[in-house]
C-alpha cells in the first residue's frame, strides 16, 4: 500500500499561490467525471499533482495552477481515456510533459507498462522524482525527441496516446515505427478538435467520442485511429 507521508496534519505537499489539490477534491471530481474509485488513487493522484505544483515554480511544467482546475483539466483529463480500456501491454504516452496522462493511467493499470517520452531534460528530472515518489515500477521515463530521421531505442508499444502536443497528420506518420501490430493512437483534443483530423490522413478514425469535463470546464475529444495497413472499423462517434 502506498504511504503518504503527513506534515502538520496535511496528506499532500502545499503548493504556492493557489493551495494544494487535495484527495477529497479529487475523489468529488473524479466522480463527477464518472471515473470509478481505486485504492489509494485519489491519495497518490494528489501527490503527483502537488509535486508537479511545487516543481512549477522553478521550471514550467503547466500554465494551470488552480487546484480545481488541475484535478479537472489534468486528473480528469487523464483519465478520461478509461472510456477506451483496455489497455494491454505497452503504453507510450508522447510529450508527457508533468506526466499527463502518463501518470494516472500508470496507476490505474497496474498491469500495462507505460513509457513517459519526453525531450525536455528538466521535464524528465521531475518525471523520475514523481516516477520515484509514487513508486510506479509499471512506468519508465524516457529522454529523447521522436524525429524522423533517427529511431529512437523504444520496444513496439500497444498503445500511443499524446494530449494534442502535435497535429494526428504529424503524429502518426511520425510514431507508427514505435506501435506495435493491431495497436492504436489514442489523441486528447479540446475545443475545435473536429478540425484537428485531416482528410487523407494515414490510417483510419476507428472511434472518436466528446466528453463534457466537471465543474462545467469544456470539452474534450478522444479520437482513436488505427495506421495505414491495419484493420479497421466504422467510425463510432458520440456525444
Amino acid at each position: 500500500m502506498f504511504h503518504v507521508e503527513h506534515s502538520g496534519g496535511a496528506a499532500v505537499m502545499k503548493s504556492r499561490g493557489g493551495g494544494n489539490v487535495s484527495p477529497d477534491l479529487l475523489r468529488e471530481v473524479l466522480a463527477e467525471a464518472g471515473i470509478p474509485a481505486f485504492p489509494d488513487a485519489e491519495e497518490r493522484l494528489a501527490v503527483h499533482a502537488n509535486e508537479m505544483l511545487r516543481w512549477n515554480r522553478s521550471i514550467r511544467l503547466t500554465a494551470i495552477t488552480d487546484p480545481v482546475e488541475v484535478a479537472v483539466k489534468h486528473v480528469a483529463d487523464s483519465l478520461l481515456l478509461l472510456r477506451f480500456a483496455p489497455f494491454p501491454g505497452r503504453i507510450l504516452d508522447f510529450g508527457s510533459g508533468a506526466g499527463y496522462p502518463g501518470i494516472p493511467l500508470a496507476l490505474y493499470l497496474p498491469g500495462s507498462r507505460v513509457t513517459l517520452l519526453e525531450a525536455s531534460v528538466k521535464k524528465c528530472a521531475f518525471l523520475s522524482r514523481a516516477r520515484k515518489m509514487l513508486r510506479l515500477s509499471n512506468a519508465v521515463v524516457v529522454q529523447g525527441r521522436a524525429e524522423a530521421r533517427t529511431k529512437l531505442p523504444l520496444p513496439p508499444h500497444d498503445h500511443i496516446v499524446t494530449r494534442a502536443t502535435a497535429s494526428a497528420g504529424e503524429v502518426v506518420p511520425l510514431l507508427s515505427p514505435y506501435l506495435a501490430g493491431g495497436g492504436r493512437f489514442l489523441f486528447m483534443m479540446g475545443p475545435g478538435a473536429r478540425e484537428g483530423v485531416p482528410g487523407g490522413l494515414p490510417g483510419t478514425v476507428t472511434r472518436r467520442e466528446r466528453f463534457h469535463l466537471p465543474r462545467g470546464m469544456g470539452e474534450r475529444e478522444i479520437v482513436e485511429i488505427e495506421p495505414a495497413g491495419e484493420e479497421g472499423g466504422n467510425v463510432r462517434a458520440s456525444s
